[in-house]
Formats: C-alpha cells, sequence, structure tokens
C-alpha cells in the first residue's frame, strides 16, 4: 500500500503520514516502491497504526446505505455488507465502493445504472466518510460469486461529481449560487453532461480536509445565494 492509503485508512492527509514516518522509529519500513513513492506491507502498517491509536476497530458489523436513482427518476434503496470505499485523490480519478448484496439488490443497481448516464447516488452512508452523493455515472463494474455463494458488487463513479448529501433530506448538497451558466464568480468548476441536461457542479475538495470525510462544493464570497 502507499501512503495515500495509509492516509485514507487513517482518515488524515498524506502529509500527516509522511510526519508519523519521520517522528517515530518504529513506523514500519516500506517493502517496495521508491524513495519517493514508497510502499508498505499492509497489516504491519495496520497493526502500527491500532497500537498508536491512530485507528480503532469496529465495534459492530458494517455497513454502507445507500439510495440510488436512475435516469427516469426511479430510485432504490439497499445495503452492502463489509463495505471498502476508495475514494480516488485526483478529482480525475475514479471512487469505487464495493460490498456483499443480495441478487435483488444487484439486478435492480444494474438497471438503474444501465443507462447513458449511468445512476445517481442520491445519499450514502458508509464507516469512515461523511454522508456522499454522486450526480451521476454511478455504474456496476463488477459483480464477484464468492464460493460460499455470496455476491460481492462493485460500484464506480468519476470522484470529479462527488459531493456532500444534504443533512437531514435525500439528496446532493446544493451550492449557495444560482445553479445556472458557468458564467458566475465561482470556485466551482462546472460539469457538462449535454445540451439537453442540467449543468451539475463538480465538487472541490476542502482545504485542510480529512481524506475520507467527502467532499462539499466550495463557496463563492461575492455570489448572492439562490
Amino acid at each position: 500500500m502507499f501512503l495515500a492509503e495509509v492516509a485514507r485508512i487513517a482518515r488524515v492527509g498524506r502529509a500527516a503520514v509522511v510526519n508519523w514516518r519521520r517522528r517515530h522509529d518504529d513506523f514500519p519500513d516500506p517493502v517496495a516502491g521508491t524513495d519517493v513513492h514508497p510502499q508498505f506491507d499492509r497489516s504491519r502498517v495496520v497493526a502500527w497504526l491500532l497500537a498508536h491509536d491512530k485507528i480503532g476497530i469496529p465495534t459492530g458489523p458494517t455497513v454502507a446505505s445507500l439510495v440510488l436513482a436512475g435516469p427516469e427518476g426511479a430510485t432504490h434503496r439497499l445495503r452492502l455488507d463489509d463495505p471498502w470505499l476508495t475514494l480516488a485523490d485526483d478529482p480525475a480519478g475514479e471512487d469505487v465502493l464495493s460490498g456483499w448484496s443480495t441478487d435483488t439488490d444487484a439486478d435492480t443497481v444494474a438497471e438503474l445504472a444501465a443507462g447513458e448516464f449511468g445512476a445517481s447516488l442520491r445519499r450514502m452512508t458508509a464507516p469512515g466518510t461523511g454522508p456522499l452523493a454522486v450526480l451521476g455515472e454511478v455504474r456496476v463494474i463488477e459483480r464477484f460469486r464468492s464460493g460460499s455463494g455470496g455476491l460481492r458488487l462493485t460500484l464506480a463513479w468519476p470522484a470529479g461529481l462527488r459531493g456532500a448529501a444534504s443533512v437531514g433530506s435525500v439528496g446532493v448538497e446544493r451550492h449557495a449560487v444560482a445553479y445556472a451558466g458557468p458564467g458566475e464568480a465561482c470556485a466551482c468548476k462546472r460539469h457538462d453532461r449535454g445540451e439537453s441536461r442540467p449543468r451539475g457542479l463538480v465538487a472541490g475538495a476542502r482545504a485542510g480536509g480529512r481524506a475520507g470525510d467527502g467532499v462539499a462544493s466550495r463557496r463563492s464570497e461575492s455570489a448572492a445565494p439562490s
């Protein structure tokens, strides 16, 4: 595993992990990689994080709860057991979520995501991250059947479309300015999903935010609220 993944597990920035390596003589030595991009043994790093109270062991079952919506507005609630969420560091990258699912849920999700723009993620809550939402292009990239018969479902979406779910409601946390064309003075970029579709906000990472906390749109101080 690389430093970026260590940071995601501990829910800190990469710079914090670099500081741990400098300050703690017992931090595990790299097992591969280069001086610039060292790789570490996962089990040794996790053991070190636990020993130094950087992470904790969950006291109960881990479950991700999702609300997905298809292009025609149909929604479906589902859960993924034993979820594994990987958030990309680069907005040009891809976020990946996997977990154990039922056949019925997996079939419904695949149907919702089968359109040209995939499905949207109205709200997702999972261990290690705040409520997330994705404006679109959520797709099923793998269905794995284990030897015991369990079905593991893997979803992915462009990291640049990740946002924060609204508190207390189902939906994407909207920007504080008019949800219109790209002419306003705004720190956010815009994602054009086609002439016939509304423009979506490409969320920017919080300055100094912790990895795994999700991403929220940045607000423009000079723009008038909608």
